[in-house]
């Protein structure tokens, strides 16, 4: 990649990303002690506001572990060592950020993954990023080949072209060479790199060619070619769209969707019927794989329609469907990679603070309802912790101040937050940087935190929610968010 260049592709939805530290519209392309002290308190009213909010003070100040450093090279991780007990025996760890333009939070997850992989035995990073294209990053590490080069295979390139992230890659490539690396993978529905798609239908075809009965294997073959064909031909103007071509074939049609999804689902319904004839050519965790990245071209192109279809009809929730449809895929996506993709292993999963968290986002796109409601988006967060209970643990991250901005691009200002939130509470502390757990005052029903507070979640956005403790089961606070640059 050309440093002095914006990344092109992007991942498609609202939610993943950000083009401004306020920007809620995603129509871009391919885009303790203190504790105890509250024990006890009576039911709090509005009479007791103050009171609360001084033993809402207090608790931070006992509560919050602060954080010496984000910067990634320093691995001396004695000021992380409490989150340990924290996490106990989590068996995935979720870390979120509030744009993925807010460079100090890159910096900050870095050095919170080598923790994790070092002392936490946690040895799987799945990216919001291409279930298929990460296999490409993956194998480039595995490879040996230029750790920057081998992640922008895979990684979407707000990450994979960010000088904040760029010491992950080396670490990740390093680490192969020892006997726990580090492991990539994707979890995304979509294809988020270029090249990508090409490839699965290469491997894709070759992978059905290789059935051993003669009579499966020609249905099997001209499945995968009728699938490969009208997905390449619905999505040949989003791709042109995304290469910045000068003529663009015309925009996909709902019979070249309906095309697609016909496809798909005949191809489906044999990898399902002939599990164990599939699961012989590289056994059931390939299968398995390959079925699942069949599957999302389906919802792939369903978004991509609704978001570019010549014959789309008009919807006022056109893009709460979209992203509901992505989220619930990406959901079965990252269910796939713990239960069967990589059993028993301790797993990081790296995305937008959107999606990890444990609450409903409001069709605004600004308000959080803790539990379901109409006209919300239910992100893979909320799947997750039905599924793993306590068993998952998520950080949200929050900034106080600063400036946000794509890589390659010039940012945004974050104005201070709102007195009385949150950001604000922990600013008056002095902290720079600060890991709070919430899970610990959950359990407490008169905890301060359990009635009406501020926090800037899960963008930069100042949101009144009336349980702090239930989207996040900790927060990473930065005191000044500073913005991605492009790699050096």
């Amino acid at each position: 990649m050309n440093e002095n260049t914006m990344p092109r592709r992007k991942p498609l939805g609202r939610h993943g990303t950000s083009g401004s530290a306020f920007s809620i519209t995603r129509r871009s392309l391919l885009a303790s002690a203190g504790a105890s002290a509250i024990l006890g308190l009576p039911e709090l009213t509005p009479s007791a506001h103050a009171q609360s909010s001084d033993a809402l003070q207090g608790w931070l100040k006992a509560t919050a572990i602060p954080v010496r450093t984000v910067d990634a090279l320093d691995e001396d991780f004695s000021d992380l060592e409490p989150l340990a007990n924290r996490i106990a025996d989590a068996r995935v760890v979720q870390l979120g950020e509030p744009s993925h333009g807010a460079g100090t939070c890159f910096a900050a997850k870095v050095r919170l993954i080598k923790f994790l992989h070092q002392r936490k035995g946690f040895d799987v990073l799945v990216w919001e990023s291409g279930f298929y294209d990460l296999e490409r990053t993956e194998a480039g590490l595995r490879a040996g080949s230029d750790a920057v080069a081998a992640a922008q295979r895979g990684i979407l390139k707000i990450w994979s072209a960010s000088e904040q992230c760029r010491p992950l890659f080396a670490y990740a490539k390093q680490s192969h060479a020892g006997s726990r690396p580090l492991i990539m993978a994707g979890f995304d529905m979509q294809f988020t790199s270029d090249g990508a798609f090409a490839a699965f239908a290469a491997e894709l075809q070759s992978y059905v060619g290789a059935l051993r009965n003669r009579s499966l294997r020609r249905r099997a073959t001209l499945a995968a070619g009728n699938a490969v064909a009208a997905f390449s031909g619905f999505n040949a103007y989003v791709d042109a769209l995304a290469t910045g071509a000068a003529s663009k074939p015309p925009q996909p049609r709902r019979d070249a969707l309906e095309k697609v999804q016909h496809a798909v689902d005949r191809l489906a319904k044999l990898f399902d019927r002939h599990r164990v004839a599939f699961a012989k050519i590289g056994g059931e965790r390939r299968r398995g794989f390959m079925a699942h990245a069949v599957a999302n071209l389906a919802g792939y192109a369903a978004n991509t329609f609704e978001q570019f279809g010549a014959d789309v009809p008009a919807r006022s929730d056109a893009e709460l469907v979209r992203e509901n449809r992505r989220d619930a895929l990406n959901a079965q996506n990252l269910r796939w990679l713990i239960e069967e993709g990589y059993p028993g292993r301790k797993i990081i999963v790296w995305a937008h603070n959107v999606h990890v968290m444990n609450a409903y986002y409001g069709s605004d796109w600004k308000s959080i309802n803790l539990d379901p409601t109409p006209n919300t988006m239910k992100p893979t967060g909320v799947f997750l912790a039905e599924w793993l209970g306590k068993a998952v643990y998520t950080i949200g991250c929050t900034a106080y101040e600063g400036k946000d901005g794509w890589v390659g691009s010039p940012g945004s200002a974050i104005a201070p937050a709102r007195d009385g939130g949150i950001e604000a509470r922990l600013h008056q502390l002095g902290f720079a940087y600060a890991f709070l757990d919430l899970r610990a005052a959950r359990s407490t029903l008169n905890h301060p935190l359990r009635l009406l507070q501020t926090m800037r979640i899960p963008k930069y956005d100042e949101v009144e929610i009336a349980d702090a403790t239930r989207p996040y089961d900790a927060i990473f606070y930065v005191a000044r968010m500073e913005p991605a640059t492009m790699i050096r």
